[in-house]
């Protein structure tokens, strides 16, 4: 690491235009790529750098640091893992698993026997037959080995809870209504190979209430979440997929008017509303599709005629904001002054750390965005969080240690000399 890091500070001083006092390097790194925030200070200006060199921090193991370097070539960088350092904003976020779950163990199959052993399920027979080779399959579809089914699936299973940022975001979904459960990944689909665009084909064993175990569904990609057949026999892949329209929607209320608003049509399932001013949200109540709803830069946001939708996710940003009663609501992000939350009781995602709220009084959640004032008022010890408002990584896994997660740690120290 300290050569590696050496290299990243050479470039730095060598490549950045002279006149700073030091530069700060905030990066995560991980098989050869990553992400970085270059700033100069103190002013904390970005700066540009086109840091090669970053790609061999990461290449061995996964790690997140951050690097002072001063204009004399002399650097200290604090090395971390299992943090997740979002470097967007400034200052960055630090998300951290309280509870990290246990990854399957790896280990190879020939068979769709040992595929079902391995994942816990029986797959219907017409999967069996279809790989006996007593059925026809689609030309457009590349079907998976046993052992490709089962990596696959280890994949998605180990990677889909990694990112708590991704938890309860809903996906779009085109397909019979309720056959489908409507989220990223489910232990019970099983993929069993891709169409010629490279998106995944999945068996799904555990349907909606209006679906049929053993029915196939191309997971999101570019487009929505896709029913496409009740089984695998016989299974034909569409001319053309489903796009967005209908689904989604993006405006600006000065933009649509309310004649506009009204015309929206009841499929959307996502609605992004920019600049609301006094926007009457009563007109989105007939839209009983909707379960997600993004308010930006909003002013007197009062949503309580919204309370009898399916929504899953709100993110709502105003100078006065009331929220729904809202019981399927499984993830909330509040901006604003003091927001009184109502009763919530499937709410599994929090993030209050731009509002002023009641902390002791917050529902017990899965995952926990708070700020550093707002943490240090609050006991809960959540599966994960993530801390906000803290420019420093040291004091950040600080932290995270308060809450019995201890990160490991390494500073590395040294001086380069400058061209």
């Amino acid at each position: 690491m300290q050569a590696e890091l050496a290299a990243v500070a050479h470039e730095l001083i060598t490549t950045v235009e002279p006149g700073f006092d030091f530069l700060t390097l905030r990066a995560s790194c991980s098989g050869g790529g990553g992400t970085h925030r270059l700033t100069a200070g103190p002013s904390e200006q970005d700066a540009f750098s086109p840091l090669a060199s970053l790609r061999q921090v990461g290449h061995d193991r996964p790690a997140e640091f951050e690097m002072r370097v001063d204009a004399d070539g002399t650097f200290e960088a604090l090395v971390t893992r299992d943090v997740i350092q979002g470097m967007s904003y400034l200052p960055p976020t630090y998300t951290v698993l309280l509870k990290p779950h246990q990854r399957p163990a790896r280990h190879e199959v020939s068979t769709l026997t040992e595929v079902e052993a391995a994942i816990g399920v029986s797959l219907p027979p017409e999967v069996h037959a279809l790989y006996a080779g007593r059925a026809k399959v689609d030309d457009d579809i590349c079907l998976y080995s046993p052992d490709d089914i089962l990596l696959t699936w280890q994949m998605y299973i180990a990677t889909e809870g990694e990112d708590p940022r991704e938890w309860e975001q809903p996906v779009l979904y085109a397909g019979p209504p309720n056959a489908v459960r409507t989220v990223r990944f489910h232990p019970l689909w099983v993929p069993i190979g891709y169409n010629d665009w490279g998106d995944m084909l999945c068996v799904d064993l555990a349907p909606g209430p209006a679906g049929r175990a053993g029915q196939v569904i191309q997971l999101a990609g570019e487009g929505p979440l896709t029913y496409l057949a009740a089984s695998v026999a016989g299974l034909a892949l569409p001319d053309s997929y489903p796009g967005t329209e209908g689904l989604e929607d993006h405006f600006d209320v000065a933009d649509y008017g309310p004649t506009g608003v009204a015309a929206l049509p009841q499929t959307l399932q996502t609605v992004t509303v920019r600049e609301p001013g006094d926007f009457d949200f009563g007109l989105l109540a007939r839209l009983t599709s909707l379960r997600q709803l993004r308010i930006v830069r909003g002013g007197s946001v009062r949503l309580s005629a919204l309370a009898h939708l399916p929504l899953e996710r709100l993110e709502v940003s105003g100078y006065e904001v009331e929220l729904p009663a809202c019981e399927t609501l499984t993830a909330l992000v509040v901006d604003g002054p003091f927001v009184g939350l109502p009763p919530l009781p499937n709410l599994r995602v929090l993030d209050v750390s731009k509002a002023e709220v009641d902390i002791e009084s917050l529902p017990k959640v899965d995952y926990l965005a708070l700020n550093a004032s707002q943490w240090r008022r609050c006991s809960m010890t959540p599966a994960a969080a993530t801390l906000t408002g803290e420019s420093s990584l040291a004091r950040a896994l600080v932290w995270a240690g308060e809450r019995g997660v201890e990160l490991p740690r390494e500073v590395v120290r040294g001086r380069v000399a400058s061209a």
